[in-house]
């Protein structure tokens, strides 16, 4: 039977299982891997999400491909390769008894460990690690046709193609790409089905109007005035709704280690989503560009060369969520402390962030960490937050007003006397 052209595939292998996965470690030719296997896509909806694991696996591919083509003792590890779709099927091989080998003398856990695997060609296949691998080994049989008869190691594991099946591989692909090197956040946000800011995060970009279609993947922590599409950048609506839904400050690392229960998840992606609402609701410039279409480049009038608007700037709306949450630990609900939040100058150009976020003679940001923090504590203030207020987003030990006005002058280059707190509310 054929697929899109793709024949059988019968590989010899040896079955073998570890914790609940049951695994078939094979060998494939180049040739096969090239035209069979393609990038863990099929993982999730979001077409950004998609393109974002291409690009990341893509980076390397003409050092991998320059390694097969030139290096005469090349050798690769395996791949872990998810198959689903088709019918697999697995074919033990009997071991017959010679003048050398009696196989009655084998322990009894090697029963059926040699075999056949015969996959039908309807099958797809994805690589859960090896991307990299997968990637270089396309280019190299595009180049040079004659490679595709040599072999790599590959590990099959099977996959359910329902909503169970996907979170158990992204689960998988996670773990084996953790272990092998440091897992990047866009990484983690793009596959891990522990972290629940990434499963939340993720479900957003799936669903919400305000993010979806309108996130940078960029792999620096800003977002340049030439994009004039995006809203703000994966990594920042990443921290920014970890920031919003953890249950107390200092205490992420270890509520993103362990995956809550669905009633759970379901109760924090409300909660993020009411943030995400109501930042749409309560500011004008958020709200035109969640409801222009994207390309229109709407998002361009609020983030340019002169400044523009600070949620529209990844640390400014960062800062602003703190700010939000900070005022939610005082007691406030979600939709005042977000109203509150609002009233505050938004010009990062002008006061009181020219000099504190905004660099005026570069014409850029001012991301400094003390910057952050003194920033994060003059709008808590200005908005009528108590600085004294211990344990919170803003930071454990609180502050005073003498010690937030002595910070600020030196930050922007001011004398003391000449700081003068502001208050927007009440």
């Amino acid at each position: 039977m054929k697929d899109n052209g793709q024949p059988q595939l019968v590989v010899p292998a040896l079955r073998a299982h570890m914790g609940d996965w049951i695994y078939y470690v094979a060998v494939m030719k180049f040739d096969d891997v090239a035209k069979r296997i393609r990038l863990a896509e099929e993982l999730h909806k979001s077409k950004a999400l998609n393109e974002l694991i291409q690009r990341r696996v893509s980076e390397r591919s003409e050092e991998i491909k320059r390694y097969l083509l030139t290096q005469k003792q090349r050798l690769f590890n395996a791949l872990v390769v998810g198959v689903y779709e088709g019918a697999p099927r697995w074919h033990e091989l009997s071991i017959r008894k010679s003048a050398r080998f009696d196989p009655s003398s084998l322990p009894a856990d090697l029963e059926g460990v040699l075999g056949v695997l015969l996959l039908r060609g309807d099958e797809k296949f994805f690589a859960l690690d090896g991307q990299h691998r997968v990637v270089g080994i396309k280019a190299a049989v595009g180049a040079s046709p004659r490679i595709g008869k040599e072999e790599v190691t590959a590990i099959f594991v099977s996959h359910k193609n329902d909503a169970s099946g996907l979170e158990r591989t992204r689960r998988l692909f996670t773990t084996l790409n953790r272990y092998a090197k440091p897992v990047s956040k866009k990484d983690i946000i793009a596959l891990d089905e522990d972290d629940v800011v990434a499963i939340l995060t993720r479900r957003l970009l799936d669903s919400h109007a305000l993010l979806r279609e309108r996130i940078s993947q960029t792999r620096t922590r800003h977002l340049p005035v030439s994009d004039k599409r995006n809203f703000t950048t994966l990594v920042f609506v990443y921290d920014t709704t970890e920031v919003i839904v953890s249950p107390s400050a200092g205490s992420s690392r270890q509520f993103k280690a362990l995956r809550p229960n669905d009633a759970q998840i379901e109760r924090l992606y409300r909660t993020a989503r009411k943030f995400w609402d109501l930042l749409v609701a309560n500011i004008v410039a958020v709200r035109r560009v969640a409801r222009a279409k994207p390309d229109t480049g709407i998002a361009g009038q609020f983030r340019h060369r002169d400044g523009g608007h600070l949620v529209f700037r990844p640390v400014g709306l960062l800062i602003f969520a703190r700010v939000v949450r900070a005022l939610v630990d005082t007691g406030l609900s979600l939709d005042d402390a977000m109203k509150r939040v609002s009233r505050v100058p938004m010009d990062v150009a002008g006061e009181p962030w020219r000099g504190l976020l905004w660099d005026g003679t570069n014409h850029r940001m001012i991301t400094a960490t003390p910057n952050q923090r003194v920033a994060g504590w003059l709008m808590f203030h200005a908005v009528g937050g108590d600085l004294s207020r211990r344990g919170t987003v803003l930071g454990r030990k609180g502050t005073t007003t003498e010690r937030l006005r002595l910070e600020l002058a030196g930050l922007t280059n001011r004398q003391v006397d000449d700081v003068v707190l502001p208050r927007y509310v009440g």
